[in-house]
């Protein structure tokens, strides 16, 4: 019976993960996508519409017979802060499903002064669920930076928890970007490289989930030692574009040969340019169907948004789901 039910909280979050990327769908969609019995379906819809978690939002033309109802997310109750904290500064968005309420940066010297700016956030803005994304090695409510070559512990999240009653996660940047990238194109098996002048952060996606491995190192291939150094190190201490594309062609070759991703995102951030030709006679040594699976993008700060949104918008519906024993 608790498998039974299980596999149907399954099904029920499927469906409302399906409406918040897609925006909208109608029953005979949710059952083509989602493999699912129409019956299944159709009850599902409806305790989910019992529930005021999905609602009626029109129907759509038919050239004959009934006309397609359209279902989608309630929007109600569903308020994300997404911040992002950099070494000195919180850039943060309050987003519901479809819009940004307010966005800004403050900036900040010492963490007690960083943890006081997210708790009034907090209780000015009103919000349901908080998504942090920050710069560095990710495992539970901690997380690792190298930024001075130097291994260096977070702890301030742990003191938040237990001052706000309130839903929150900690994220790593770059995985939070790639979760943005997997809201836009749903492709599994993928990979985001990011570079910037403190270093690397990169990320490994199976399905819609990014992979942390047993101590949140999976996917940081910056860690990895080239030449009697990080890569990381390498990529702070660079001093030509030469060494700069060496690097680079190092790394995707590494990236496509070793996790053979269906994508590669890739988005840089610092001095040193992206040389297309360099990178594509690179990987046309490899394999000339891996430069094709190598996508470029400049604007990362919308797509890290968006993953954060996502991630806290998919929490608030699981949480929902698991939290009504009547489902």
């Amino acid at each position: 019976m608790n498998a039974l039910k299980e596999t149907k909280k399954k099904h029920l979050l499927a469906i409302l993960k399906y409406l918040y990327l897609h925006n909208s769908s109608t029953m005979n969609e949710l059952v083509e996508n989602l493999q699912l019995s129409q019956p299944s379906i159709r009850n599902m819809v409806r305790i989910l519409q019992e529930k005021q978690l999905i609602q009626e939002i029109g129907n759509d033309f038919s050239s004959g017979g009934r006309c397609p109802t359209r279902f989608a997310l309630n929007e109600k109750n569903y308020l994300i802060l997404c911040l992002y904290i950099q070494v000195d500064k919180v850039i943060y968005q309050v987003r519901s499903f479809s819009e940004i309420k307010k966005e800004d940066t403050l900036f900040y010297q010492e963490e007690e002064e960083l943890k006081k700016i997210i708790r009034q956030l907090v209780d000015k803005n009103e919000v349901h669920c908080c998504q942090i994304a920050v710069e560095g090695i990710v495992y539970e409510d901690e997380y690792v930076t190298d930024h001075q070559n130097i291994l260096k512990k977070h702890h301030w999240m742990k003191d938040i928890k237990k001052e706000i009653d309130l839903p929150i996660q900690l994220q790593n940047d770059v995985k939070m970007i790639h979760q943005g990238c997997y809201f836009t194109y749903q492709q599994d098996a993928t990979y985001y490289l990011y570079i910037n002048a403190v270093g690397i952060g990169s990320s490994y996606f199976y399905k819609d989930e990014p992979l942390y491995g047993n101590t949140g190192i999976m996917g940081e291939i910056g860690l990895i030692s080239f030449k009697g150094n990080t890569i990381n190190q390498r990529i702070r201490e660079c001093q030509s574009q030469d060494e700069f594309n060496e690097l680079l062609g190092l790394l995707v070759s590494m990236i496509f040969t070793m996790l053979d991703p269906t994508r590669l995102e890739l988005s840089l951030d610092l001095k040193w340019n992206y040389e297309e030709k360099i990178i594509k006679n690179i990987l046309n040594k490899i394999d000339k169907n891996c430069f094709k699976n190598l996508y470029f993008h400049k604007d990362i700060s919308s797509m890290l948004f968006e993953g954060l949104a996502y991630r806290g918008i998919v929490y608030l519906l699981k949480e929902r789901i698991e939290r009504d024993e009547k489902i």
